[in-house]
């Protein structure tokens, strides 16, 4: 696709900049004495955080303590402007101005690279628009008008780590110990009051003899929930899975699986299939959406130190998450 500068502010994503992002870029430029390398670490961290705030909203975990945009002593001896994008790389977020044609990219961020994302920054400081993306650049001058679409870079990120990423394992045991996998969400921070009390109601049992050890362990309780993307239309494909753990006799544990919409959804996509695999590979459960359910759910128990995975699947899409007891 061929785009012009029309074209390219058209399709352009506007965010705000944020007075804490201000305040950071603020904090980083006045560590400067050089004005001119100030004003660059003031605007390349903008962008840094644009971006971030982008992802953040799509549910894609990033790491600014681990960017070199983020190290006081990179951003002293080159013009950097990365946002590590955890467990796959750095994605460079470059600045420009209202007046811009082009962007430049310096030759130190050529290379172990995900891709560059440009931001133009609006001459208040309060507001970004993401331009668009190229996945690889050979040039210190980056024509605007050469830029793919932003959300190329969403597919982009999705098919390298189709390429390349292998699912962390999840140690539920730690999960216990108050020590939780990165991305994994208080419950009440991705799901309203209303779909807590309408879907997360299934331990609101009668008391009697035989579950009176289960309320007596209601304490023991722990629950996480993790935004899932599916890919493919992003906006529109996203899931909250939420995990539920209850510690039980004889090194059991009852596991509780759950997938919602986002808050803003009513329903699941139809036909949304919930599954879990044993480390033989074989299909342990499985749960499929219909046209208005508004979550899915499985429930199992299993020894310590087992191991089992979980996927999501919608049409073409799949997530998976592999868990340990």
């Amino acid at each position: 696709m061929i785009l012009d500068f029309q074209n390219i502010e058209n399709i352009a994503i506007a965010l705000p900049i944020t007075s804490d992002s201000r305040k950071i870029a603020n904090n980083f430029a006045s560590q400067q004495f050089n004005q001119q390398k100030a004003e660059q670490i003031f605007l390349n961290t903008l962008a840094v955080l644009t971006v971030k705030n982008y992802l953040d909203l799509l549910g894609i975990p990033t790491n600014l303590a681990g960017s070199d945009s983020w190290d006081p002593v990179m951003r002293i001896c080159d013009n950097v402007a990365d946002l590590d994008i955890f467990e796959l790389g750095k994605l460079e977020c470059r600045p420009v101005r209202s007046a811009d044609s082009s962007c430049h990219i310096p030759m130190e961020v050529w290379d172990l690279r995900l891709g560059y994302v440009i931001v133009k920054i609006d001459d208040s400081f309060k507001n970004a628009k993401l331009l668009g993306f190229v996945p690889q650049v050979t040039t210190e001058e980056l024509t605007i008008t050469d830029l793919r679409p932003i959300e190329a870079l969403i597919d982009h990120l999705h098919d390298v780590k189709e390429l390349t990423f292998t699912p962390p394992l999840v140690n539920l045991d730690l999960w216990l110990h108050n020590i939780f996998t990165a991305g994994w969400k208080t419950v009440e921070s991705l799901l309203n009051p209303e779909q807590l009390t309408l879907n997360w109601g299934f331990r609101n049992t009668e008391l009697t003899p035989e579950n009176s050890l289960e309320s007596e362990n209601i304490e023991n309780i722990v629950q996480r929930a993790k935004l899932i993307d599916l890919g493919i239309q992003l906006r529109d494909r996203q899931v909250v899975l939420l995990v539920e753990i209850n510690p039980e006799l004889k090194d059991k544990i009852a596991v509780t699986l759950q997938v919602h919409p986002r808050p803003n959804d009513a329903y699941l996509p139809e036909a949304l299939i919930l599954k879990v695999i044993e480390s033989s590979g074989e299909v342990f459960m499985q749960a499929q959406s219909r046209s208005q359910d508004n979550f899915i759910q499985l429930q199992f128990s299993g020894q310590k130190e087992e191991r089992f995975t979980v996927k999501i699947i919608l049409d073409n899409a799949e997530l998976t998450e592999q868990f340990q007891l």
